[in-house]
């Protein structure tokens, strides 16, 4: 599974976040002799007759939705941490009003997703990003604060 997650330097805090590759049975099989747990294992055994019944298995598929859903957060995470990082007040500078509406949107809808699904960031990191949003919200004219604020 951890072959599927993306590295952590291709997630950039101004493009969306990285997807999990998809898995893939074949491949994974065909890695088995290499990288296997007969490697680590004192068992000996059929590993590859074991691991295609899982696959087959009812348990599999949730197993699986499960590993995908951790991994899918973790980018999640690693996403909102890049964007905290990032210098927001300097790229806004010579942005538009729409461009700037945008970014408060999505980072808004960033931080209810990541508030309601109880993501594990690093401390302080939904704050400062809070932050941001009110900083860069006070930048806009009053009457577009007040139709921001209302949403």
């Amino acid at each position: 599974m951890a072959a599927l997650m993306p590295l952590q330097r291709s997630v950039m805090p101004w493009k969306t976040p990285p997807q999990v590759r998809v898995f893939s049975q074949d491949d994974f099989m065909s890695t088995l002799d290499q990288t296997g747990p007969k490697l680590t294992s004192v068992l000996g055994g059929d590993w590859a007759g074991l691991y295609r019944k899982f696959f087959r298995s009812p348990n599999f598929d949730g197993w699986y939705r499960q590993r995908h859903r951790e991994m899918t957060q973790k980018l999640d995470c690693l996403h909102l941490e890049a964007i905290c990082e990032a210098d927001l007040l300097d790229w806004i500078k010579d942005k538009s009003e729409v461009e700037i509406v945008d970014l408060v949107l999505k980072l808004k809808d960033k931080l209810v997703k990541a508030r309601r699904q109880q993501l594990t960031v690093k401390d302080g990191v939904l704050d400062k990003l809070d932050g941001f949003i009110e900083t860069i919200m006070s930048s806009l004219p009053n009457d577009l604060q007040t139709i921001m604020n209302a949403r």
